[in-house]
């Protein structure tokens, strides 16, 4: 019973990490292309481990909703990660962050004497 308990562990562990390292690595720079497909593929070892084990604990039923949380978090995290390294430019809710509630936007949206230039 105790190697099922370390092996649980050791699964949770993995499922929690595997989204941070994946974020950190995507927030290394590098100029140099065969130090990119090193660094996507050490990011993509780490990614599929998010999502294979996060989606393990969603999907299993008869799991508590602890278990189900951390997939949850560990799915987000690789999303993350994935979003950093692949579409930088892309932002899923963008036309919500650039809303001002006093009607007045920022003047680096093309509105304005700044937008003008």
């Amino acid at each position: 019973m105790e190697s099922l308990a370390v092996l649980v562990a050791v699964l949770f562990t993995t499922s929690i990490i595997a989204g941070p390292i994946a974020i950190g690595i995507a927030r290394i720079k590098v100029r140099s292309p065969y130090l990119r497909i090193v660094k996507r593929s050490i990011q993509a070892v780490f990614v599929l481990l998010g999502v294979a084990l996060g989606g393990q604990w969603i999907l299993l039923p008869s799991l508590p909703l602890f278990a189900r949380i951390l997939g949850i978090i560990s799915l987000s995290m690789c999303y993350i990660a994935l979003r950093i390294e692949y579409f930088p430019q892309f932002r899923l809710i963008a036309g919500l962050t650039s809303w001002r509630p006093n009607g007045r936007s920022n003047g680096k949206d093309g509105h304005g004497p700044q937008g003008q230039h």
